[in-house]
């Protein structure tokens, strides 16, 4: 299980690293994104948001030394994206206007 688990949430954990950082948008020559491609951002948001909550769901299920020892797993440039997409002002202020 713990294997399973591990590989799943290594797994969302790059896919989410590629997602905020950009990589996964797809732009069309004419500047313009397409709301039913599965690279666009519209898409990547929503992807990135049911990625989130599969990491909460898997972590939520894991010991706490199943967590330490996949934590070491992960790269810390991907744990430094994750953090500070977390912890900025965009976040804050657009989950407050998201609630208004």
């Amino acid at each position: 299980m713990m294997s399973d688990a591990s590989d799943m949430l290594a797994a969302a954990l790059e896919q989410m690293d590629g997602i905020i950082a950009g990589s996964k948008a797809l732009e069309y020559s004419n500047g313009i994104f397409d709301c039913q491609s599965p690279t666009s951002p519209f898409m990547g948001s929503l992807r990135a948001l049911h990625l989130v909550e599969d990491l909460r769901g898997l972590l939520e299920m894991m010991e706490t030394d199943e967590k330490e020892g996949l934590r070491c797993q992960i790269p810390d440039s991907t744990a430094e994206t994750l953090v500070e997409w977390l912890q900025s002002q965009m976040v804050g202020s657009a989950c407050y206007k998201f609630l208004l």
